[in-house]
């Protein structure tokens, strides 16, 4: 729909300007004898051209061609006239608002027919502004200024006059300063001449993209093809490239001068709804900095990102830890020290943490998990000092009061319990000890009733103390906040913690490969069943992971593969799904379903078979298509809150994978190819290695 709106702008006679699917109130016109007269006039030997390319025998196939149109007789074809699009003379500026998240812009010129010898000038143009991550769109736009998610340059050519143009998407905030970015780039193409290493490295890639085109049968064909429709000459195309390789960086400048006017520029842009700039009025424009990193003397990372859109500042301090550091006797610590670092410091109860906070109009909380523990705190920008103190105060002063610890042991006991009343909760916890053992991810991160228990404050003091150093830790501050002024606060406020003498020791170590098919069952009075199928899985540092993300969403709604035969087709499921769980070391890819008792045995099969099939097809180009549109969306959607980009920036800066991994996640899910989702299937969903975890009734 953006492109059509583009395109109805752009154009005003041409039409070019016309959807291809059509208009509902056409559509719903339309009668049987439309369409047959249609095909009678249009399908008509002496309007239809063939091109055959592979093992053929060209005698032989033209025989055959001749044969089945013997009968066919040629029919009249009435002139087609298409209208002349007229100069265009002035800027174009549509932009709309929707029901949307994301902000979608096209500046959109036009340009000569196919075969104008400018043409193959505009296509290097367009590689070189935005084709690839080393073009100018992606390193300066996304990567250094930071303002779109996505940027590319392109062409249309269909033959007669077409377009040259540039997209992008993007946060709403952002769309002033994107536009501008953009069309600064255009004007850097017109203002210094390119140097000859990047003009011959945009030339090499449309080279390659050519050649890559011709490697199929199929590819070929088209080539001919297009060839013959748009130009009536076979060898248009290696004409076409022998002009792309004459082409010099005076050639560049002159045609970005001569076309990409001002005058002959249409503007498109679609914006959440409420964002439209305002083009009058003293409304203040916020910029969205980019993240800034600092190490202190004594090893605390800092993170600040201005960002002067709400009034408020995120802080998020996260240490690793997690069930990788635990052991069978002190399991479920690091979720207990989560509960007890509010319950009171060496200068305040957890009440006067509780009152302090809430009086700010504030948010403070800890957690434990299963790679890492940590502290959150939100305030309104007026209160970054105070808020900057509780956070100093919870993670330098805690006491963990007997008290506390006592009351807590009770609510994280019957949590534990309350875990058997979900099955599947129950039949993942066995599946990952039965997969893992008794340590790593073996260990579930509430700990067991008996290892809850026993836990102590000198326990909990002991390991809070190995861990809570500053070179475990990643404090992150992003919002209405100057960066200078946040430094300053946190090497004032964290400056003198020192690191323990005992050192951090991580816990991350390889686990020894499962061997065979292993089932663990478990039983409970409910009149269901679930079924996790497990296999030993990638770590937040593998490649593969990528891989494996899509191949879970491809795996877990209400359109995919698995629901739509076994709950759909077969009826064998209440819910089915995957899982991809990866940390620091090695995880799990799972598949789950919920069942009838009886049923769980023919589901398993179907699980397993389903399995074998992404093993020896992977997922179809619709399939991988879709998953990465949704997998890539949320991420995106995510990281429109400010205080989960903060805590996804702070955990991938603590595990090793750097601050701004996230803003490379799209491209890294984007360039995910249909041959390595099929090799991570085949490397991990290993039919020989699995295990099979059922909650199900008892046997009467």
């Amino acid at each position: 729909d953006r492109g059509r709106r583009l395109f109805e702008s752009a154009y005003t006679r041409s039409p070019y300007r016309l959807t291809v699917i059509g208009y509902p109130d056409i559509f719903h016109e339309l009668k049987r004898e439309d369409i047959f007269d249609y095909y009678h006039e249009k399908y008509a030997p002496n309007n239809i051209f063939f091109v055959i390319v592979g093992d053929i025998s060209q005698s032989e196939v033209v025989e055959q061609v001749r044969a089945a149109f013997s009968k066919s007789k040629a029919r009249p074809q009435p002139p087609m006239v298409l209208p002349e699009e007229p100069r265009q003379t002035a800027p174009r500026e549509v932009i709309e608002e929707a029901p949307i998240e994301l902000g979608y812009l096209h500046f959109a010129w036009h340009i000569p027919s196919l075969r104008h010898p400018v043409v193959p000038i505009l296509d290097v143009l367009a590689v070189l502004l935005g084709s690839g991550r080393s073009s100018r769109l992606f390193q300066q736009v996304r990567e250094r200024k930071k303002l779109v998610h996505h940027a590319d340059a392109w062409t249309y050519n269909p033959g007669n006059p077409g377009l040259f143009g540039m997209s992008a998407t993007f946060d709403a905030d952002k769309f002033t300063g994107g536009r501008e970015a953009l069309l600064e780039e255009v004007e850097r193409m017109k203002n210094s001449l390119v140097s000859a290493a990047e003009l011959g490295k945009a030339v090499k890639q449309f080279e390659a993209a050519t050649f890559a085109s011709r490697k199929t049968m199929q590819g070929q064909a088209h080539d001919l093809g297009g060839n013959w429709l748009t130009a009536n000459d076979l060898n248009f195309s290696e004409r076409y490239l022998a002009a792309v390789r004459r082409i010099t960086p005076e050639d560049i400048q002159r045609v970005t001068r001569e076309y990409l006017s001002s005058d002959n520029r249409t503007l498109y842009a679609l914006l959440p709804a409420g964002s439209i700039p305002q083009r009058n009025g003293g409304k203040e424009i916020s910029h969205d900095n980019p993240i800034q990193k600092f190490t202190l003397p004594n090893g605390l990372r800092l993170l600040v990102k201005e960002n002067h859109r709400l009034p408020f500042v995120e802080f998020r301090a996260v240490f690793e830890g997690g069930v990788l550091t635990e052991s069978p006797q002190n399991n479920g610590i690091t979720q207990m020290l989560g509960r007890l670092l509010l319950k009171g410091t060496s200068t305040r109860s957890a009440e006067q943490l509780a009152t302090q906070i809430e009086s700010l109009g504030g948010s403070l909380d800890s957690y434990g998990g299963n790679n890492s523990f940590g502290v959150n705190a939100e305030v309104l920008s007026a209160d970054f000092a105070t808020g900057m103190d509780l956070v100093q105060d919870v993670i330098l002063n805690p006491i963990f009061p007997q008290a506390e610890l006592d009351r807590e042991k009770e609510a994280q006991i019957a949590g534990i319990r309350g875990q058997k009343d979900h099955l599947l909760q129950s039949a993942t916890k066995a599946m990952r000890k039965r997969l893992f053992g008794d340590d790593g991810y073996g260990l579930d991160s509430n700990g067991t009733e008996e290892s809850v228990e026993n836990l102590s404050v000198t326990a909990l003091k002991a390991f809070y103390s190995e861990r809570a150093q500053p070179e475990n830790c990643v404090l992150a501050i992003f919002g209405a906040v100057k960066g200078d002024d946040a430094r300053a606060a946190v090497e004032k406020a964290f400056g003198k913690w020192k690191s323990a003498s005992a050192k951090f020791s991580h816990g991350a170590k390889p686990k020894n490969a499962l061997h065979g098919v292993e089932r663990v069952t478990e039983t409970r009075d409910k009149k269901q069943a679930v079924l996790v199928v497990g296999y030993q899985g990638a770590t937040l540092h593998d490649t593969d992971r990528y891989a494996l993300e899509l191949l879970q969403e491809a795996c877990s709604d209400l359109g995919s593969r698995l629901f739509l035969r076994i709950r759909e087709e077969m009826g064998l499921a209440y819910y089915v799904g995957a899982q991809n769980f990866v940390g620091l070391a090695p995880g799990y890819f799972a598949f789950y379903v919920g069942t009838m008792p009886e049923k769980a045995a023919l589901v398993e099969k179907e699980l397993l078979r389903e399995a074998e099939l992404l093993r020896l097809e992977g997922l179809s180009e619709v399939e991988l298509k879709r998953a990465k549109a949704k997998v890539i969306g949320q991420r995106k959607i995510g990281r429109q809150d400010l205080g989960g980009l903060a805590m996804a920036c702070a955990l991938d800066e603590l595990y090793g994978l750097g601050y701004d991994h996230s803003e490379k996640e799209d491209v890294l899910f984007e360039s995910v190819t249909g041959e390595q989702v099929k090799a991570a299937a085949r490397k991990y969903l290993n039919p020989e290695a699995f295990v099979v975890s059922t909650v199900k009734p008892a046997t009467p």
